[in-house]
């Protein structure tokens, strides 16, 4: 970036700032020093956003290690496993979400981001999603060699943001489950896929929708998998800012188990 347009932007960052001040959703303070991504939920209120520490059966939400899927319940499900964040009862988090989606603030994402952070590296125990999950993640350079050796003989792993309907992301002007995944790709070096499934039905948001039923019929048929080869054989991970029946959730990993992927995953910020 040249002088000039590093000026430009400083003092573009400047001005909104000035006239739109970030505040943290939090504790209500400003930091100027801090970059604007960093600003919506500071660090210390970041800690105390509530972490799920027992995760649940996707199917009938009754404990299950590390969110597997009970072999009772595999018929009900498309999903191996769910991994949930945090609960959406907190107001901090909800606060965090709406602000993302309906005043389209982008920045959120990296808070929501960090969310997920927190809750898969301060599990009091490892489980299957953490094999899948922390496939290339590494805490020094010894394991990253280690990592590089190994590739080639592990199944690889990749993340897959639920997509919107073109018309929706044409309104929004983003897909919040992609950017919260860009984050996360970025610091687990787990490969995002964002364009093999797409979104073909136009569907009533779910949030409208009144009932399980008619929200598992709301969004039947609503996606399709555009190239399957990029997701036979692999360990995918659907990620999504938050679900309540996890209708969509679970749509959208029966069009990706029958593309052949080797396991499906779903990873939300939060669950109503």
């Amino acid at each position: 970036m040249s002088k000039t347009k590093e000026h430009l932007l400083r003092a573009r960052i400047f001005i909104i700032d000035l006239l739109f001040p970030i505040r943290c959703l939090g504790c209500g303070v400003e930091f100027e020093d801090l970059e604007p991504k960093e600003r919506w939920i500071c660090e210390s209120c970041l800690k105390k956003v509530p972490i799920r520490r027992i995760q649940a059966c996707p199917a009938c939400e009754e404990y299950s290690e590390g969110g597997k899927t009970h072999i009772r319940c595999r018929r009900k499900t498309s999903l191996d496993g769910l991994w949930v964040s945090s609960e959406y009862d907190s107001k901090l988090v909800s606060d965090a979400i709406k602000k993302l989606k309906f005043s389209f603030v982008r920045d959120i994402s990296f808070s929501l981001s960090k969310i997920i952070e927190r809750s898969v590296l301060e599990a009091e125990e490892f489980t299957e999603f953490h094999d899948i999950f922390l496939d290339n993640f590494s805490w020094t350079e010894d394991e990253d060699k280690y990592i590089d050796e190994e590739k080639n003989r592990r199944t690889e792993t990749v993340l897959v943001p639920v997509p919107l309907h073109k018309k929706r992301q044409n309104w929004r002007g983003f897909n919040q489950a992609e950017l919260i995944s860009r984050n996360v790709s970025e610091r687990f070096n787990i490969s995002l896929v964002k364009d093999t499934v797409a979104r073909v039905k136009n569907t009533q948001p779910q949030t409208k929708v009144d009932t399980v039923l008619r929200r598992k019929e709301n969004i039947s048929g609503a996606f399709l998998c555009q190239d399957p080869a990029l997701l036979k054989n692999k360990n995918v991970i659907i990620l999504d800012d938050v679900s309540t029946t996890l209708a969509t959730i679970d749509e959208c990993a029966g069009v990706i188990r029958r593309s052949g992927a080797k396991s499906v995953w779903g990873l939300v910020v939060a669950r109503r």
